[in-house]
Formats: C-alpha cells, sequence, structure tokens
C-alpha cells in the first residue's frame, strides 16, 4: 500500500531537508519507539544512555561530542565509536555525554546504569589483615557492605559508576559486564 502523498509531503517538510532537521525527526522516531518498546537494557562498554548495540552503531555517527562532554574523562573513541573506561575514573551521571548527542545514540530513558559491576578478588586488604574500607566508604549508593575478614559484598543498590574501582589502590577491583 502506497503512502499518503499528505502524509509523505508532512513528513518530508518536518524533516525540513538540513541534516539537522533530518536528525530531530530521526531522533524523535527513535524516543519513541524506545517508549514503546519500553527498553531497560544497558550497553556496556557505550556512554551512560546509549541504546542497544545495533540501533547505536547506526545512530552514532562518531562526532565526539560526548567525549569533549565528558567532566570526569572516562570516554574515548573506539573503533566502533564512543566506549566508556572506568579503570581511571567513575562516572558521575552527570548527563552531560546524552546532552550532547545530536543523534539520540545516547538517550535519557537509559540513565540509571552503566551495566558494569565489581568483582573483589582474594587480595584485598580488607579480606587479608582488615584494615580497609575505602571502597565501602566511597561508594555512593551504599552497595558495598563489609564482614570482618572477607571481601565486601555487592547488593542492588549498585549502578556500575565505577567509584569503587577508583578508590581501591591496590587494585582488588575489576569491572564485569552485569548479568
Amino acid at each position: 500500500m502506497k503512502p499518503d502523498s499528505t502524509e509523505l509531503v508532512l513528513e518530508l517538510a518536518e524533516m525540513n531537508s538540513s541534516r539537522r532537521g533530518f536528525f530531530r525527526a530521526v531522533s524523535r522516531g527513535v524516543s519513541h519507539s524506545m517508549e514503546e518498546s519500553k527498553v531497560s537494557d544497558v550497553n556496556p562498554g557505550r556512554p551512560l544512555g546509549a541504546v542497544e548495540e545495533a540501533l547505536f552503531s547506526r545512530l552514532c555517527n562518531q562526532c565526539g561530542d560526548c567525549i569533549n562532554a565528558c567532566p570526569q574523562g572516562v570516554l574515548s573513541m573506539g573503533s566502533n565509536g564512543p566506549i566508556m573506561d572506568l579503570s581511571l575514573n567513575h562516572c558521575t551521571f552527570c548527563q552531560q555525554c546524552i546532552s550532547a548527542c545530536q543523534t539520540q545514540a545516547l538517550n535519557t530513558l537509559n540513565t540509571t546504569d552503566t551495566g558494569w559491576r565489581p568483582t573483589i578478588n582474594q587480595s584485598c586488604n580488607a579480606r587479608l589483615f582488615g584494615n580497609c574500607q575505602e571502597c565501602v566508604d566511597d561508594c555512593p549508593n551504599q552497595a558495598l557492605t563489609l564482614a570482618p575478614n572477607s571481601v565486601p559484598s555487592l547488593s542492588d543498590n549498585c549502578n556500575g559508576c565505577g567509584e569503587c574501582l577508583s578508590s581501591c589502590y591496590i587494585g582488588s577491583i575489576t569491572l564485569v559486564e552485569k548479568h
């Protein structure tokens, strides 16, 4: 069935034949389709708010605006677009990367989790010597608890910000994808 020519003319007029108009029209469609499907999965390894990977790779034009907007410096450009690296700093969920994204590859519908979770190995000073609780003290969500002579345990409050990784001065914490 052919679309009504009046509908087509209206859609084309909305796109305004400029690049910016095109991206606005496309992003409204992306936001609308995401709201309909209730997307809640996070895309680990990508900046905060990244839509699912197949859609992200189509929408992201690799402009680098999200990288330049990140005050924490946790974003860099990989071979397939921007990536989040929490090895040297943590994400504060400021959403400046999302605000800078003009293509809606980063979207505010997906901003409560980075998709990463800490794992704590047995060389943790809290377990070995009982004299450290840096990660517990620094966790903004109180997602880590500490029992005597054991590694800190993780609760569901964790949003994958990476603050614990930044605070562990002996490197006992690594981040893995949330399952």
